[in-house]
C-alpha cells in the first residue's frame, strides 16, 4: 500500500502585533526624549585613557573655552531655578516666570549677571547670535567682581550632592584654570573631576 502523502501548506507569520509594537515602542521614545539644549560654546576637550566616568546626574559643570571664557552649568531644571532664584534673592533681581522657564532649559552659560534678564527675554534665535563674554572669575576666587563664586556656592545651596566636573578646552591657558581652581579652593573644594575625550590604552594597561 502507498504512503500516504501529506500536502504541505505554505507557512506564514502574522507581523501585525509586532508592528503595533514596534510603533508604540517608537512613540514612547519620541514623547518621552528630552532633547539636549545647545552649549554656550564648543570646547573640544584633551584626550586621556582613565577609566573613570563622570557622573551623569547632580553634576555641576565648569567650562573653560579656548579663549579662556568660563561657562558654568547644572544638569537638574528644577535645581537651575532654584539656583537661580537664590542669585535674584542674593542680587536683587527679579526674573519673570518665563525668564525662570528659559534658564531652567540651558545646560550651561557663560554671561555676567547683570546681562543674564536681557539675554532671557530674547527669541530663541536672537539668543544663538549672542556671543557670551564668560562668567567672571579673579585670581583670588573670592573678589566681590568673581560672579562664578557665587554660582558655585548658590548652586551648592539648591542640590548639595552636586558633584563638580570641570570642562577645560585642549587650548585653554593655565592662567584662567588657575583663577577656576582658586574659586573652588576658596570654598574648601578640592576634590572634582576633569572631562576628557577619550583614548585607547596603551598595550598592557590596566585601570587602577
Amino acid at each position: 500500500m502507498p504512503a500516504v502523502k501529506i500536502k504541505r501548506a505554505s507557512s506564514s507569520v502574522d507581523m501585525t502585533a509586532m508592528t503595533d509594537v514596534a510603533f508604540l515602542l517608537l512613540t514612547f521614545f519620541i514623547l518621552t526624549a528630552q532633547f539636549r539644549s545647545q552649549d554656550a560654546a564648543a570646547i573640544e576637550t584633551p584626550s586621556s585613557i582613565s577609566g573613570i566616568k563622570v557622573p551623569d546626574r547632580d553634576i555641576m559643570t565648569i567650562g573653560l573655552g579656548r579663549d579662556g571664557k568660563v561657562y558654568f552649568g547644572i544638569d537638574n531644571a528644577q535645581n537651575r531655578i532654584s539656583m537661580l532664584e537664590n542669585i535674584a534673592a542674593a542680587k536683587g533681581i527679579t526674573f519673570t516666570p518665563n525668564e525662570m522657564k528659559e534658564f531652567s532649559l540651558m545646560s550651561n552659560f557663560g554671561l555676567p549677571i547683570n546681562q543674564l534678564k536681557s539675554y532671557l527675554s530674547l527669541p530663541k534665535e536672537q539668543q544663538g547670535k549672542v556671543k557670551q563674554p564668560g562668567i567672571p572669575t579673579d585670581s583670588t576666587g573670592a573678589a566681590p567682581t568673581n560672579e562664578l563664586k557665587d554660582w558655585v556656592f548658590n548652586a551648592r545651596k539648591a542640590n548639595n550632592g552636586l558633584r563638580i566636573a570641570l570642562k577645560g578646552d585642549n587650548l585653554a591657558k593655565f592662567p584662567e584654570f588657575k583663577n577656576v581652581l582658586a574659586t573652588l579652593q576658596a570654598q574648601n573644594i578640592n576634590k572634582f573631576n576633569l572631562i576628557t575625550g577619550t583614548e585607547a590604552p596603551p598595550a598592557g594597561w590596566k585601570a587602577d
